[in-house]
């Protein structure tokens, strides 16, 4: 807990929780909490090929008070809208709603050792297909030079 100097007061931000359920976790965000969405593994994705996290909510302010508490920076806020699963499937709404992406050491922010240990694991064993997913991945323990959020460059705009 973060202490503060007498007569003042902090509230820590709040810590993204996981759920069992997508739709737990989608309600969760859209409510205005902090969801910690499951982690996948992309072979192509933005970053090179890794295991990939984000922490969800429709309250930007919630979500950038989060990402400050960690040092990632306000531009790594993303838009991106979340459903309604108040609705029927079908004709199903899209409700506001931001995320912040998580790759390499940035994992460690908000995914407890365990599931990163369990990641890891998942990443080098074979698939039941004999494909596998490890071979040429990203490791999880460092932050890759270059990557897009931690680049100050002109036209990123939340």
């Amino acid at each position: 807990m973060t202490s503060a100097r007498a007569g003042s007061w902090f509230v820590p931000p709040e810590t993204p929780r996981a759920f069992a359920s997508r739709a737990d976790g989608f309600r969760h965000a859209a409510a205005g909490g902090l969801w910690l969405a499951p982690l996948v593994y992309l072979e192509h994705a933005r970053f090179g090929p890794g295991w990939y996290g984000k922490v969800v909510s429709s309250d930007p302010e919630r979500l950038l008070a989060w990402a400050q508490s960690k040092a990632i920076p306000q531009r790594a806020l993303e838009v991106k809208s979340l459903p309604d699963l108040d609705m029927p499937r079908e004709g199903r709404g899209r409700l506001p709603g931001y995320h912040i992406d998580l790759w390499g050491a940035r994992l460690a922010l908000a995914y407890d050792p365990e599931t990163l240990a369990r990641a890891r694991h998942r990443e080098h064993a074979p698939s039941p297909s004999g494909g596998g997913q490890g071979g040429g991945s990203v490791p999880i323990d460092r932050l890759h030079p270059g990557a897009g959020d931690d680049q100050d460059g002109p036209g990123r705009n939340i």
